[in-house]
C-alpha cells in the first residue's frame, strides 16, 4: 500500500517555480530543489518526474497564475490609456524589485535559456506569449469599442507589439538602475496606441 503524500503539490510547485525563476534551469540542481521544497528526491521524482518535467509543470503553473495577477489591471473598468500606463508601472516596479533579485520574467528567461534547445519548453513559452497576446487583444478590443485608440489599427499586431514591449521591459530591468529608462519605453508604446 502506497503511503499518502505528506506535502501539497501546489506548494511544492510554487517553491520549485520560485527557485527556477531565481537561478534558471541549468543552475538549479535536484539537490537545490529538494532543499528548497523540503521534499525528498524520491518523492519529487515519483510525483513530478525528472527535473525537466518539474520545470515544465512550474512553467505551466506560472502561466496560469502569475500572468493573471499582472494583467488584472487591464480587465478592470476605467480609462484604457491610464490602465495600460498602470500595467507598465506595476511591471517596472516588479521587474526592478531588488528583493526578488531582479529576476525578470520566468517566460522571458526561459525563452533565452532553453527554448531554442528544447521543443517542449519552446511550446510552453509560445503558449505563454500567446496567452499574453490574447489578454492584450481583449483589452485593446474594449479600448477600441470605447473609441480610445488612434485611427483604425490592427489589434492583433498591436497585441503582439505590447507583448514584445512587456518582455523587453523585463529584460532591460535586469540591468538598468533608472526606472525612467523603462518608463520612456512604455510611453512611446502608449503614444503609438492612444
Amino acid at each position: 500500500m502506497a503511503r499518502p503524500r505528506e506535502f501539497d503539490e501546489e506548494t511544492v510547485l510554487d517553491k520549485a517555480m520560485e527557485l527556477f525563476w531565481s537561478k534558471g534551469f541549468e543552475k538549479t540542481s535536484i539537490q537545490d530543489l529538494c532543499e528548497h521544497t523540503g521534499v525528498h528526491r524520491g518523492s519529487l521524482y515519483e510525483t513530478f518526474g525528472d527535473k525537466n518535467d518539474l520545470f515544465l509543470a512550474a512553467l505551466d503553473r506560472f502561466r496560469h497564475h502569475s500572468a493573471g495577477k499582472l494583467f488584472a489591471v487591464l480587465e478592470e473598468p476605467g480609462n484604457p490609456k491610464d490602465q495600460l500606463a498602470a500595467f507598465f508601472e506595476r511591471l517596472i516596479e516588479r521587474s526592478m524589485d531588488n528583493t526578488k533579485e531582479r529576476r525578470g520574467c520566468l517566460i522571458a528567461n526561459t525563452a533565452v535559456e532553453l527554448a531554442p534547445f528544447d521543443p517542449k519548453v519552446a511550446s510552453r513559452v509560445e503558449a505563454s506569449l500567446l496567452d499574453m497576446e490574447n489578454r492584450f487583444y481583449s483589452f485593446l478590443l474594449r479600448a477600441q469599442k470605447e473609441g480610445g485608440l488612434k485611427g483604425k489599427r490592427n489589434l492583433r499586431e498591436l497585441s503582439r507589439f505590447l507583448v514584445c514591449v512587456k518582455q523587453g521591459v523585463h529584460i532591460v530591468a535586469k540591468t538598468t538602475t533608472d526606472p525612467k529608462t523603462l518608463q520612456d519605453v512604455y510611453k512611446v508604446a502608449l503614444s503609438a496606441i492612444f
